[in-house]
């Protein structure tokens, strides 16, 4: 292990959670803007960013309201204006012969001079100097920005997560700590699907208790750093920006405890299953969101008490499930029910999205007409428990040899919510659709008629699967609204015809 090694475990060690018998007096500046310098797209989570450093902080790092200053989408100025009025009150605390400690937070646009809040640049050198002035004991910044390694100046990858952090006793930690998000030259990302961007993310995820490998309701340094790093190269390796690399500065002397979380201090827990191989995914209050990979042991986060959707993704299939955390409780995660879907994909059924081609005939209750070849095509995906399936219609007939002779045709579509019946690889759906299309009809020695259509009803879709493919049956009903000889009329309709299906 090399000595910078050694050292990158003693530096956050009072920052975060420090031991009981000398706990220091925490404080945090938490910075988030969406905005950067003009010509900079617009942020989408960097302020929420800021919201969930904040929420972990004073949740599981012993940190308290009125020691925590949060700036979302302010200036420089008022940057500087943090940093004053918070070291003013830490060489108060000193003073009074308490220890301290300062964390700074920033999530937004940086270039390689600096941080960009708006127009206002707050530069690296700025960002060190203030840091390296603070009368508090220990300090660390974390900076999750683009081109944010141009604090630490590390142009490429750290192996960080194989890094084996000590675990020190005692804490007469000083000094000073950086973490920036990205090397100098690369992106730091946001992801929609995340709702922030990865690094700010798995930090939170991990201090709630995702990052605990050993199961002992705490998170040390070695678990945190290893499990944030090691996850945001892993999810940014498969996006187009590329593999962002977390690195690190640190300046420290001494040694100290190593605890950045204690899972005891959170408002409700909820244990995860040993279930290596999965991904768990929970939507709660408070704006918590968070992606779990499961372990080989179970796993406890903490989390805010309220209502949770659950959703489980293995190799197995999908499922999902709703647990409400009391306050004060910690809850085993109940068991979660599979979809009809995922049973019937098990045993052969359909995949999640299909694309499928229609040949069949549609009823009008029209004079002469009876049935008329028609053409479907559409696509079915599925959401949860139900499957919304669009179509698009054509229908046409040439009518001859009645009272009246014409030509009929039908262009329309519709929207279907199905719900499964079978769970087996004989597929059954059932559900409401609606209508609408435009319909025409073409007499040799009259004006053409013509008339929107709309409709209401239910529809039923069966396959089965021959080799790659699905082959299955497609039937509706419906009640039809439209003009007729200048009058409003409601009359019946139907389709039927056999399906072509792809998965994918």
């Amino acid at each position: 292990m090399s000595l910078r090694a050694v050292i990158a475990a003693a530096a956050i060690a009072v920052a975060i959670v420090p031991c009981a018998a000398h706990a220091a007096a925490r404080f945090a500046i938490v910075v988030g803007n969406d905005a950067g310098a003009a010509g900079r797209p617009r942020l989408y989570f960097a302020e929420k960013d800021a919201d969930r450093v904040r929420s972990a902080l004073l949740e599981l790092g012993d940190f308290t309201d009125d020691r925590v200053v949060v700036l979302k989408g302010r200036s420089a100025a008022a940057m500087r204006e943090a940093f004053a009025a918070t070291e003013a009150r830490i060489q108060t605390t000193r003073r009074s012969g308490e220890r301290a400690l300062l964390v700074v937070y920033f999530s937004g646009h940086a270039g390689s001079v600096g941080l960009e809040l708006g127009n206002d640049t707050f530069s690296y050198q700025e960002l060190r100097a203030l840091t390296a002035a603070s009368q508090a004991d220990t300090r660390i910044v974390i900076l999750d920005a683009c081109e944010s390694g141009g604090l630490t100046q590390v142009k490429g990858a750290r192996p960080a997560p194989a890094i084996d952090f000590p675990l020190p006793s005692d804490e007469s930690a000083r000094g000073t700590a950086f973490i920036t998000s990205a090397a100098v030259g690369e992106a730091a990302q946001e992801s929609a699907a995340l709702g922030g961007s990865f690094f700010t993310h798995h930090l939170d995820v991990g201090l709630r208790g995702a990052a605990d490998a050993d199961g002992d309701g705490q998170v040390t340094l070695a678990e945190a750093f290893r499990y944030t790093s090691a996850r945001t190269v892993a999810q940014t390796a498969g996006t187009q920006t590329g593999i962002q690399h977390p690195t690190y500065e640190f300046r420290m002397s001494g040694r100290g405890d190593v605890v950045l979380a204690d899972l005891r201090k959170a408002e409700s827990r909820l244990v995860f299953p040993a279930d290596p191989g999965s991904t768990y995914f929970l939507r709660g209050p408070r704006g918590v969101l968070a992606e779990v990979p499961a372990q080989a042991t179970p796993l406890s986060l903490a989390l805010p008490a309220g209502r949770y959707a659950v959703e489980r993704r293995s190799p197995d299939g999908r499922a999902t499930g709703e647990v409400v955390l009391a306050a004060g409780a910690t809850l085993q995660l109940p068991l979660l029910s599979p979809t009809r879907y995922e049973v019937a994909r098990a045993k052969g059924g359909p995949k999640p999205n299909l694309a499928f081609a229609q040949g069949g005939i549609a009823w009008f209750d029209l004079k002469g007409l009876g049935v008329a070849p028609s053409v479907r095509v559409g696509v079915r995906k599925e959401f949860g428990p139900v499957g919304l399936r669009v179509a698009f219609d054509w229908a046409g007939k040439n009518v001859n040899g009645g009272s009246i002779d014409y030509q009929f045709q039908y262009f329309g579509g519709s929207v279907a919510l199905l719900w499964p019946v079978t769970e087996s690889a004989f597929f059954l759906e059932i559900g409401p659709q609606l209508t609408g299309g435009y319909a025409a009809q073409s007499l040799p020695a009259a004006p053409a008629f013509s008339s929107g259509i709309l409709g209401a009803g239910a529809a039923v879709m069966a396959s089965f699967p021959i080799g790659p493919l699905r082959l299955g049956l497609d039937a509706s009903a419906s009640a039809q609204i439209y003009r007729l000889n200048d009058t409003t009329v409601v009359r019946p309709g139907a389709s039927a015809g056999l399906l072509l299906l792809f998965g994918f």
